[in-house]
């Protein structure tokens, strides 16, 4: 890790950054497909965007160990296969902003595992990620206090919180195992949808139809949402994780939320509360003392 570019360490942010647009363009994409329509074309156009570029270099590995394989698929259902219908579900048997903060804490439940890896975990990753992590809560809460997991929210809630535990597992898994697989970031990143594109076929045909023709918007959305917010997105924070401290990491993924709500902002007016902007200082102020 300590010959690693100096760039990664970074990498965790920039898929912060790209999965922080994510949620617009999801907004946009609605408008033409459903929820779980939208999570199929991710899939299958981050497979075919990086299997087609990995192809082309010659570096599309396809002769796996039985075990290697029964890994590859845990990880694709835990990072996209059972993760993005998880969340669809919840959003219907909850409210989208209880959703959108418990599926927030995933990075909260990375850096508590750097204890089970055994790596170093300052004070200031402590104090960074709880800064952070307060600041997501003001964004995504506006202000206002979350009556999470009440009697009439408790089974999406509930299934919020077991889709922050499966993306989390798969970020640390993915860590724990790739070296034991013996591929490289390009490969289990392209088999996390692969293998995960029939799991959501399947979710997408038993779901509603799409509601409308698609636009150029909403064809485009489905494009951003493919290639850079799957293909994009996921290379840079398996590499980053890979590479760096899982702590440190995970503080940098909570900018997502504050990305999403400026975006809102801009593209559709969405007004900023004062509890918002004190939350968007947190996060920033966060990342700054982790990056210290």
């Amino acid at each position: 890790m300590g010959n690693q570019p100096r760039f990664v360490r970074w990498l965790p942010l920039a898929a912060g950054l790209i999965w922080g647009t994510a949620f617009p363009a999801i907004e946009i994409g609605l408008r033409t497909f459903t929820a779980l329509d939208l999570a199929f074309w991710r899939g299958l156009i981050g497979a075919l965007s990086l299997g087609g570029w990995l192809a082309a270099r010659g570096a599309l590995e396809r002769r796996f160990s039985l075990g290697t394989w029964a890994r590859l698929f845990v990880l694709a259902l835990a990072g996209s296969g059972l993760f993005w219908p998880m969340q669809t579900l919840a959003v219907n048997l909850s409210t989208p902003v209880n959703v959108a903060f418990l599926i927030s804490t995933y990075p909260a439940m990375l850096a508590a595992s750097a204890f089970v890896l055994g790596e170093e975990v300052r004070r200031r990753d402590v104090v960074s990620l709880g800064l952070a992590l307060a600041g997501a809560y003001l964004i995504i809460s506006r202000g206002r206090i979350l009556d999470l997991f009440a009697s009439e929210t408790l089974p999406g809630d509930g299934l919020a919180l077991l889709a922050a535990v499966s993306f989390g597992a798969y970020l640390l898994l993915g860590r724990r195992w790739r070296p034991k697989m013996g591929i490289s970031t390009q490969t289990l990143t392209f088999y996390t949808f692969a293998l995960a594109v029939p799991v959501l076929l399947v979710f997408s045909i038993v779901d509603q139809p799409a509601l409308a023709t698609p636009t150029l918007a909403t064809a485009g959305a489905v494009l951003w949402l493919g290639l850079m917010a799957t293909t994009g997105a996921f290379l840079a924070v398996n590499r980053g994780v890979r590479a760096g401290a899982i702590a440190q990491s995970s503080v940098h993924l909570l900018v997502i939320p504050l990305v999403s709500a400026l975006l809102s902002w801009l593209l559709f007016g969405t007004t900023l509360t004062m509890p918002q902007w004190v939350g968007g200082a947190l996060v920033l102020a966060g990342i700054a003392i982790s990056s210290g």
